[in-house]
């Protein structure tokens, strides 16, 4: 699939419980006395709560086993689904994030295993959005926001432009979104369309694309024409998020494949993918952020022209 829409993420939903495991010796553990095989790594997913052991599972197409796998193990990327709500809309309310369990660590099934997990006690999408906040607080001169959308970082944005210290420019293709933010922000110039159909003459300091590069059709056309906008030193930020998987009831996963949500994502790209894209252009990549076990799903990566 690269012509048409995808999803970002995938559900994992209840099978039952596996049973019971009262301490952190791997030798009690129940997926382990019932055999982890049985259980597809990556398809499947073992949560742990009030010392019980419920096995979760799912049947998305939008993913390859290889692809899931990737989610689960090697990027960490799972989080159980503790909102009422058809999609999650805010992360740091809506979801916990999930961590290998330290029973694992012990255990000679765990590399084949479709793997044990805990809540984690931490909330990681603030602090990780943390370093994001600053970057564009730091921002000076005229600023290029493509796919502007629902402005998640109008506070500071907002709070720069008061001050005179950015004018800024948001492009988005929805004209709902656009029309949503002329209301919110009296101090943003707003406009319907798409970065190709800037006129090449406007010169901006900076370019962010800010959650919305897997929202793009072709990046690098779109990378080509903002790379041209830039004054020499100016930077391009560009945040996004890779696909993740939620653990949830059959409640609500019902619920949520009957909500009104659209897939939206041309690609779930990381850090990499969208290096190797602004890599065409010439801009020298200053520093990057990307996902992890220990991370939340965004990631991050800065250039400069020059």
């Amino acid at each position: 699939m690269s012509a048409r829409p995808r999803s970002n993420s995938f559900h994992y939903t209840l099978r039952g419980v596996v049973g019971p495991l009262a301490s952190e010796d791997p030798a009690g553990c129940p997926v382990l006395r019932a055999g982890p095989s049985r259980w597809p790594r990556g398809r499947a997913i073992f949560l742990r709560r009030d010392g019980r052991v419920a096995a979760f599972a799912t049947a998305s197409a939008d993913f390859t086993d290889e692809q899931l796998a990737v989610v689960q193990h090697r990027e960490g990327q799972v989080y159980l689904d503790v909102s009422d709500k058809p999609a999650p809309d805010d992360f740091r309310v809506d979801l916990r994030k999930l961590e290998r369990s330290a029973v694992c660590s012990g255990c000679e099934a765990s590399g084949r295993c479709a793997g044990l997990f805990d809540p984690s006690g931490e909330e990681v999408f603030t602090r990780d959005d943390a370093a994001v906040e600053a970057m564009i607080a730091g921002l000076r001169g005229a600023v290029l926001d493509v796919g502007c959308g629902q402005g998640p970082y109008g506070p500071v944005l907002g709070a720069l432009a008061a001050a005179g210290t950015i004018t800024y420019v948001g492009i988005d293709p929805d004209a709902g979104h656009i029309a949503g933010l002329r209301e919110r922000w009296p101090w943003a110039t707003l406009r319907v369309g798409t970065a190709e159909e800037l006129d090449p003459a406007e010169r901006f300091d900076h370019v962010l694309v800010l959650r919305s590069w897997n929202h793009l059709e072709d990046p690098a056309r779109v990378v080509g024409a903002v790379a041209r906008m830039l004054r020499p030193g100016g930077t391009l930020l560009v945040v996004d998020n890779v696909a993740f998987g939620l653990v949830r009831s059959r409640r609500q996963a019902e619920r949520a494949e009957r909500g009104p949500s659209g897939f939206e994502h041309y690609r779930n790209d990381g850090a990499d993918e969208a290096v190797a894209t602004v890599a065409e252009t010439g801009l020298t990549l200053l520093d990057r952020w990307d996902v992890t076990p220990s991370t939340s799903n965004q990631w991050w990566a800065r250039w400069r022209l020059g």
